[in-house]
């Protein structure tokens, strides 16, 4: 599809009429036989002045219409059908995929200006300055604002729907019974945003994450009452919301991760009255505006979605021309926000003599595996230079050759709020003992879920309802790795079970009950259910064997899974694992040690670890270093390794 953009943008933008602006000429040449349907358009907004606005509209959507489309086949269709027939949950994609197999990445493209009717593109219009006019907020924003994020009908590359007055008739009957500051937008999306995680109705879900999918936008009507998704579904569906009511909005996002393994990333933006933004996502509470946006993640560098096509996009000033074309920057409608989000903090970087004046070099993140350019410029004088950097992200200058191939032009450097730069570099006179825990950063949330723990109990009874329970240890603190209780009560006991602390949830992953050295088996028994339906997280996932499943108990508080035995049992020791991320070093893994030397990553050895601490001596220090397990996983993070702990990056 991206060979084929090109080559029509080449071909297209010589195109010119003296009729209407040069970028509507463009899009009625290509158009085709469709082409009536959107002079029919520009015609019924030219007849009265009073229109003029809406035709100034017509022209931005049309002119900008050459370059959007829509992605399909048969089997998104199907999956689409699928996933609104069912309750969704985490293992939705994988039941489909057993049933109909993966969903393939080669779509048919329909391009809008080749389908679009005349009929939609009206009501589109009328619909979007109907919001607009009458909305109390409206007149706080100047036209252009209307056009990128209030008027599109399309946030990506989904269908063509009539969605907009849909969305508004479910949404605006809340903000009508409300209590709210009226003449706020921001008050108004507060009313649906906290409405959208209730549960007032009995169809209406809580979101349901979906992570090993990944698909072209799904569209309005399937997301209407659809909570299931990437948080590409979830930013499409709060903009269709928003963008019913009146509410200017969009999708900011990152094309890759700086610190972890996924690619992109998307959220939401919405705008106040006083222009001012706020960014957030389904997650998030909404703060107030500020004149820097408050970014939800790391991101680098920050880009914004927009309908129009973007004239600095590097897709568009690069299409021509013999460079590489990265897949992370192949987008025509991406707008670097990166001065919305970061205070301007230039950083210079010198390059060797090789790169010339206008030679062309990106600043890239690593994504566990190889480097990804994330923003672009060119030589001059001798360096390279960018201004709105997020501080504290791990970065190096790379250059691509036209087929992709790689070459580090820096060290690896990290670019600190104050200014400073620091290139992580070898030094070989230096050496030093390094004693690794983990391989990937521990996440925040993690923190959260490790809570959940303390106060549980451990209980040993001889009646199933345990109401002769006797508690043989209770859990003072959170630990991301296997704990081993000794049991000191002599006693013979026909049930086992591990019971919540208060008003937490059950997220218990593992439990091993032993006589001895004998791990004792029983039948599972215990609290039924799961959040969210969700089969890998009932009480039976606390006794599978696997450390990465557990269980998610509906209720807080006086959740527990068991085992009942076939007869009494003497147990001597309990094996527990909370829920943990398995990034921790496991016993009997292989492990190889990376450092950043000259312009490589060069292995400081292998070993297979034989408790949970990994040992390699005398290794370069002042550098960057990456743990690979070869046995499993795929979470890895580089890191420094500062005063004797890991730093990670």
């Amino acid at each position: 599809m991206e060979k084929y953009l090109i080559c029509f943008i080449t071909a297209l933008l010589s195109i010119s009429c003296s009729n209407y602006p040069d970028n509507v000429n463009q899009t009625l040449k290509f158009a085709g036989d469709n082409r009536a349907e959107l002079e029919k358009v520009l015609k019924h907004y030219s007849q009265n002045e009073s229109d003029s606005l809406k035709y100034r509209a017509a022209c931005f959507l049309i002119g900008n219409m050459l370059h959007h489309h829509s992605k399909n086949n048969k089997i998104l269709d199907t999956f689409k059908r699928y996933v609104l027939d069912t309750v969704p949950t985490q293992l939705t994609y994988k039941d489909f995929q057993g049933k109909y197999g993966q969903l393939r990445n080669v779509y048919e493209i329909t391009y809008d200006a080749h389908v679009i009717t005349a009929d939609y593109l009206i009501r589109n219009i009328d619909f979007s300055f109907r919001m607009w006019e009458e909305t109390p907020w409206g007149k706080h924003y100047p036209f252009d604002i209307f056009c990128e994020e209030i008027l599109p009908y399309r946030v990506g590359n989904e269908p063509i729907e009539d969605w907009k007055e849909i969305y508004h008739h479910r949404y605006k009957a809340m903000l009508d019974t409300a209590n709210y500051d009226r003449n706020s937008p921001l008050a108004a999306w507060r009313v649906i945003f906290e409405y959208l995680h209730s549960k007032v109705e009995e169809d209406l879900l809580e979101w349901v994450f979906a992570y090993d999918w990944s698909t072209p936008n799904l569209g309005a009507l399937t997301l209407l009452d659809l909570r299931y998704g990437t948080c590409q579904e979830q930013t499409d569906m709060l903009v269709y919301v928003m963008r019913s009511l009146g509410i200017p909005c969009g999708i900011d996002m990152m094309v890759q991760h700086p610190d972890n393994y996924d690619m992109q990333h998307w959220w939401n933006y919405m705008r106040d009255t006083s222009g001012l933004c706020t960014a957030f996502d389904f997650y998030y509470t909404l703060e107030e505006p500020k004149e820097k946006l408050a970014g939800i993640h790391k991101c680098g560098v920050a880009y914004r979605k927009c309908f129009a096509l973007q004239d600095e996009s590097f897709l568009l000033k690069y299409h021509k021309k013999d460079v590489y074309l990265p897949a992370s920057l192949n987008d025509l409608f991406l707008q670097n926000v990166s001065h919305h989000y970061f205070e301007e903090n230039p950083v210079t970087i010198p390059v060797s003599k090789e790169y010339k004046k206008g030679d062309l070099l990106f600043l890239s993140v690593f994504n566990n595996t190889t480097w990804v350019p994330i923003i672009w410029n060119v030589v001059k004088d001798g360096a390279i230079t960018f201004r709105y950097l997020e501080p504290n992200v791990l970065c190096q200058l790379t250059y691509f050759s036209r087929e992709g191939t790689y070459r580090p032009v820096s060290d690896p450097f990290i670019l600190y709020k104050d200014g400073s730069v620091y290139f992580t570099k070898a030094d070989g006179s230096k050496l030093q003992d390094m004693r690794l825990n983990r391989k990937f950063r521990f996440p925040w949330w993690w923190y959260e879920y490790g809570e959940n723990v303390i106060g549980g109990k451990f209980q040993f009874a001889n009646k199933p309802d345990f109401s002769d329970a006797v508690t043989v240890h209770t859990i003072t603190s959170a630990a991301m790795r296997y704990i081993d209780v000794p049991v000191s009560n002599p006693g013979q006991f026909r049930y086992a079970r591990y019971l919540s602390a208060p008003e937490r949830s059950n997220m218990m992953a593992e439990v091993q009950f032993f006589s001895d050295e004998v791990q004792l088996q029983g039948k599972v028994i215990g609290t039924d259910g799961s959040y969210q339906n969700a089969p890998d997280k009932t009480k039976y996932s606390v006794f599978d064997g696997n450390t990465l499943t557990y269980f998610f108990s509906i209720e807080l508080s006086d959740t527990w899974a068991g085992l009942e035995f076939d007869k009494p049992e003497h147990i001597s020791r309990i094996r527990y694992w909370f829920r943990y991320d398995d990034n921790t070093i496991r016993e009997g893994d292989d492990y190889e040690l990376f450092y950043w030397g000259e312009k490589s990553w060069i292995s400081a050895g292998r070993q297979t670890a034989v408790d949970t601490l990994l040992h390699y001596p005398q290794i370069p220090s002042g550098t960057l270093y990456w743990l690979r397990n070869h046995t499993r996983g795929r979470e890895e993070r580089p890191f420094t390794y500062e005063n004797g702990a890991q730093i990670w990056w």
